[in-house]
């Protein structure tokens, strides 16, 4: 028998559901925010961001930083694969995430992937620095300077 995937929709209803989050199993939580960030990426529709970031933020304190860097390469490769234009769905591991490293790194894939998106090479280095300007003294804004500086690597 072929291989079949597992159906996650149930996990849309859930993501609006804050007090039924203890509720599911670790797998389930990483699939909800990864299909919350993707929905986000890909609507761009403001109201979702109050619902995205705080479950990033709960997301934060049931999983390991590991385990959210799994979780950002495995969005980004979707997001380049099949829709570039989803770009906006790494925001919360760059406004939200407290790992350094994994904010450098959604920085990074960030601005990739807004090249391929926008077809310019500055457009999310832009968006980026305009986001460092609103907050010069967000402790996430050092860690984008440091994934905009070692964008070839």
């Amino acid at each position: 028998m072929a291989n079949q995937k597992k159906d996650y929709s149930y996990l849309d209803k859930i993501a609006l559901q804050p007090d039924k989050w203890d509720e599911l199993d670790k797998n389930e939580l990483q699939v909800m925010a990864f299909r919350t960030c993707f929905l986000y990426g890909e609507s761009r529709n403001k109201n979702i961001i109050p619902v995205l970031f705080r479950m990033f933020e709960y997301l934060i304190t049931k999983t390991s930083s590991e385990e959210r860097t799994k979780l950002l390469t495995a969005l980004s490769s979707v997001i380049r694969k099949s829709n570039p234009k989803a770009v906006m769905a790494l925001f919360p591991f760059i406004q939200v995430e407290t790992d350094g490293q994994i904010v450098r790194t959604a920085s990074q894939f960030f601005v990739n992937l807004s090249v391929l998106s926008n077809k310019e090479f500055h457009s999310g280095t832009n968006i980026l620095l305009e986001l460092i300007k609103d907050a010069p003294e967000d402790r996430n804004s050092a860690y984008i300077l440091l994934g905009l500086t070692d964008i070839e690597n």
